[in-house]
């Protein structure tokens, strides 16, 4: 069974993933610093991780970039982040919690994920995955040996909500 079904979630290969992955990255690389007509605007810090338990040192860990963080038009209480998330092979999430619902779109590569109370996931690239607010994530990893995996993760989360919470291990 995969994951997401469980989610309410489709995760499916994305027919245009190309076109899918150029408007996600598209969006990414706009320069946040610019407003819609070209000005310079006020440049808001961007959301941070935080950690309140250990990786797992005996695995190597994921590399997080965030690329954008907006406040939504309807509501500038709110954002939208948009990350990339690279796995090195081998590469390892431990159990955590984000601030907000998110999307995430395998770019490269294969990850395995879990969450609380339902079987692993295996998701390839073209595949998308759903997370509710405050849903535990109890691992994410890159299932290959010698590839790396990325991902992009869009969360709409409130204005200094962590994006990440790791929690303690057992």
């Amino acid at each position: 069974m995969n994951a997401s079904a469980s989610l309410g979630s489709v995760s499916r290969p994305v027919a245009h993933w190309p076109l899918v992955t150029g408007a996600i990255i598209a969006a990414a690389l706009i320069p946040p610093a610019l407003d819609l007509a070209g000005h310079r605007a006020a440049s808001p810090a961007l959301p941070l991780i935080l950690c309140s338990g250990a990786p797992d040192p005996s695995r190597p860990a994921s590399q997080t970039t965030v690329l954008q963080s907006e406040p939504l038009a309807g509501d500038p209480n709110r954002r939208m982040t948009t990350i990339l998330v690279r796995y090195p092979p081998g590469g390892y999430t431990p159990a955590h919690v984000h601030g907000g619902d998110l999307t995430v779109y395998v770019v490269k590569g294969e990850v395995r994920s879990e969450h609380a109370g339902l079987p692993p996931g295996d998701f390839r690239a073209g595949q998308v995955f759903y997370e509710p607010q405050g849903t535990t994530h109890v691992f994410i990893e890159n299932k290959s040996a010698t590839e790396w995996a990325e991902l992009i993760a869009v969360m709409v989360h409130d204005d200094g909500a962590p994006l990440t919470t790791f929690l303690a291990q057992p």
